[in-house]
């Protein structure tokens, strides 16, 4: 009797680890950001635990930092590209956002990226809606980071991001 019983627990804690390490492997993943674009938040080469989970708006939340994925064609090669890069949230679906002289503007009110100030003083743009089911995405490198954030591709899709890096 007592042999059984011991088989039947073990098969139990066979299912138990088994279901955990599913569940890990579903809402996990290990990412490695290339480039310096969130430094100093981020560190260039940087392996990253991703919530793979939480890649949706409703998941996020200003601030939060994301990992997406960028298709850039690239003219002086004949391969394209998908490149992974990081990227705070700024704003979420149907909130406005706008630049005004370097400052960004999200609803009428100011937002920071890192702790300063966003764009370039000579930068601006005019107000518009973020689409539903995208995300306005700033980095918070001045140098890198204006080339392949929001500002310069868009609000990047859902379908894009990777998922959110874990704090």
């Amino acid at each position: 009797m007592t042999e059984i019983l011991l088989r039947y627990v073990k098969i139990a804690i066979g299912f138990a680890v088994a279901w955990v390490l599913l569940f890990v492997w579903t809402s996990c993943a290990l990412k490695r950001v290339p480039g310096q674009e969130m430094a100093p938040a981020i560190a260039p080469g940087s392996n990253q635990v991703i919530l793979v989970k939480e890649r949706a708006p409703e998941h996020l939340a200003p601030g939060d930092i994301v990992v997406f994925e960028y298709f850039m064609a690239d003219s002086q090669k004949s391969a394209n590209a998908n490149l992974i890069y990081a990227g705070r949230v700024m704003a979420l679906p149907g909130q406005r956002v706008k630049m005004v002289k370097g400052d960004l503007l999200v609803n009428e009110q100011k937002a920071s990226a890192g702790g300063g100030p966003i764009g370039k003083p000579d930068e601006s743009f005019e107000e518009f809606i973020v689409p539903r089911d995208c995300v306005f995405l700033v980095m918070d490198s001045k140098t890198t980071g204006a080339r392949y954030d929001s500002r310069s591709i868009g609000p990047v899709g859902v379908g894009a991001i990777l998922g959110k890096v874990k704090k």
